[in-house]
């Protein structure tokens, strides 16, 4: 895929949900277990990442009708990739944290301190300049997810090991549909949560079944960008 050709694609959720919903119930047993040894290989150090990512692959055997075993979220074959992947975004929270000490400066040289107490005005700053740089940090973070959205399945499904060229490649794609990806995003999200209201339980179908939902648009939007593939 390295000289995808990405043009304008149709990227729909409604078509996405339903498909993503007909590969869960194919084989809903499989994919609790799965996702109970997900939640275990994620008490491993930088595993957490490798299991989603392992947990597409799951999700493509049982799309293609293949032999599935839940231990192939202890497949450890992308692990040098993933950890350079769980390493860069490490790296970028970490710088993206430095600012907050120098914005908050001259917050704080602007406060009055009486008596070792900070005045209304002075708190009112400070908060003031806090909630900016959360809406900032917000923003950023909602930005890098987005632009970071189809690494994993390109990693996983489509054997691509630099990590530079997966975020290349997810970046040139995502664009297109910044704004449709961010509302499936909050629509995932919010489908793979529902599970907390069954008292905590129903998380065993909510988030293997939000999975399969991502699963199904990343088959859609990849297999249809390859066939333009020049």
């Amino acid at each position: 895929m390295k000289n995808l050709e990405v043009k304008d694609y149709d990227f729909n959720i409604g078509k996405y949900v339903s498909r993503g919903t007909d590969l869960f119930k194919k084989d809903i047993g499989g994919f609790i277990v799965a996702t109970l040894l997900l939640f275990v290989i994620s008490f491993i150090p930088f595993c957490g990442i490798l299991g989603l990512g392992n947990f597409y692959k799951i999700c493509k055997k049982v799309d293609e009708g293949q032999q599935v075993s839940a231990g192939d979220i202890f497949d450890f074959t992308d692990f040098v990739v993933y950890l350079k992947l769980f390493l860069l975004i490490f790296a970028i929270c970490m710088v993206a944290m430095i600012p907050i000490q120098f914005i908050l400066v001259p917050f704080l040289i602007a406060a009055d301190n009486e008596g070792g107490q900070v005045s209304d005005t002075g708190a009112a700053l400070l908060a003031g300049g806090m909630g900016l740089w959360v809406m900032l940090i917000m923003i950023f973070i909602m930005i890098l997810s987005i632009s970071m959205y189809f690494i994993q399945p390109l990693i996983s499904l489509y054997r691509i090991t630099s990590v530079r060229e997966a975020y290349r490649l997810s970046w040139k794609i995502a664009k297109k549909n910044f704004f449709m990806i961010l509302l499936f995003s909050i629509v995932v999200g919010f489908i793979s949560q529902l599970g907390i209201i069954a008292c905590g339980i129903g998380i065993l179908f909510s988030i293997p079944l939000g999975i399969c939902i991502k699963y199904a648009a990343y088959k859609d939007v990849l297999e249809s960008l390859n066939q333009k593939m020049v």
